[in-house]
């Protein structure tokens, strides 16, 4: 079977839906017999080390690998994160892109306001699929390993998780880590006035939205 002239790229941020945008992305490629590229756009400065940061990166580039694709990843220097995506696409003859349309803070800056239309007046002839990633049940299942009940303590102000409530205030719920990780980082489910909440969990400890 011979390639045609699609060729598909991911675009993945920080967070944790980039494994799962990377599956549609080679879902797509299999089906057109497409190459795939998986593109992150860094707008860190250079000397900034994030460990969490890092085990994504790993990750996505070992999926993309297996999945036959390309992962590449681009600096802003200053740049729109609309700019370079379109750059990116453009040197390398992209037909289709594949966004994750998400309500977490990190993407704030691509899913509200005018990322999608900037993208649109720039790219010419493109394709763009935007999943909805925010749906976190469908998500952990693919993403995260079986659920376990645990606490989440507060110790000062902090809260830490912990298999027991030890005594002190403690909510209970249920802890999602991510596949592929040896630290206990993932998503912690409470359920408050019947509606499900997923709080971030990383190395143990609650990291709340600023």
């Amino acid at each position: 079977m011979e390639m045609n002239n699609e060729s598909i790229m991911v675009c993945v941020h920080y967070g944790p839906h980039g494994q799962r945008l990377i599956q549609r992305g080679g879902q797509l490629a299999r089906l057109l017999n497409a190459p795939l590229m998986v593109l992150t756009v860094d707008a860190s400065g250079d000397n900034e080390y994030n460990r969490e940061k890092q085990q994504y990166l790993s990750g996505w580039e070992n999926q993309t690998k297996e999945a036959g694709g390309q992962f590449v990843i681009r600096k802003c220097n200053g740049k729109k994160t609309a700019d370079v995506i379109v750059e990116t696409a453009k040197d390398h003859k992209i037909t289709q892109i594949v966004l994750g349309q998400s309500s977490q803070t990190l993407w704030q800056e691509i899913t509200r306001g005018s990322f999608i239309n900037d993208l649109l007046e720039r790219m010419g002839p493109i394709d763009l699929h935007i999943v909805a990633v925010q749906r976190y049940p469908e998500l952990l299942e693919q993403s995260h390993e079986q659920g376990f009940s645990a606490y989440l303590v507060q110790e000062g102000d902090r809260h830490i998780l912990m298999d027991e409530p030890d005594g002190n205030e403690a909510m209970k719920g249920v802890f999602f880590r991510e596949l592929d990780t040896d630290f206990n980082t993932g998503l912690f489910k409470i359920v408050r006035n019947g509606e499900a909440q997923y709080l971030r969990i990383v190395q143990n400890e609650w990291v709340k939205p600023r």
